[in-house]
């Protein structure tokens, strides 16, 4: 049986269908939540006030980016994306939040760790 490793990140613009693909760190970050509060009722009984659905946000660091690719990261802020990781998953996101790492012995290349907000999209044509 045949195994294929992945080793980048891809991202595609789900506007244009614009690609970037980058290699990444082996781990990632996850944060799950959902949109929700406790209230105090009658009698200072408590009760959960939640909304249905939950919030996914991922973090990838793309490592030896060239300067074109970080720059083009950064305007991507906001943009509906495809991504297709290491892990073969797929799944549509906007980028929130681009930082940007320096290499300190090769000036052309940075390490750019990107904020992944996921949401719902639609394969439909």
């Amino acid at each position: 049986m045949a195994t294929m490793i992945l080793n980048k990140l891809w991202l595609n613009r789900l506007d244009s269908g614009v690609a970037i693909s980058a290699n990444t760190s082996p781990d990632r970050s996850q944060a799950h939540s959902i949109d929700g509060d406790v209230e105090t009722m009658a009698g200072g009984r408590q009760r959960a006030i939640t909304t249905e659905g939950e919030k996914g946000q991922l973090g990838y660091i793309l490592r030896g980016v060239s300067l074109a690719t970080k720059d083009t990261l950064r305007a991507w802020k906001g943009l509906a994306v495809q991504v297709r990781d290491h892990r073969g998953q797929r799944f549509y996101a906007i980028i929130t939040a681009v930082a940007v790492g320096e290499w300190k012995h090769r000036t052309d290349l940075y390490d750019v760790a990107l904020t992944l907000r996921v949401i719902t999209a639609s394969d439909e044509v």
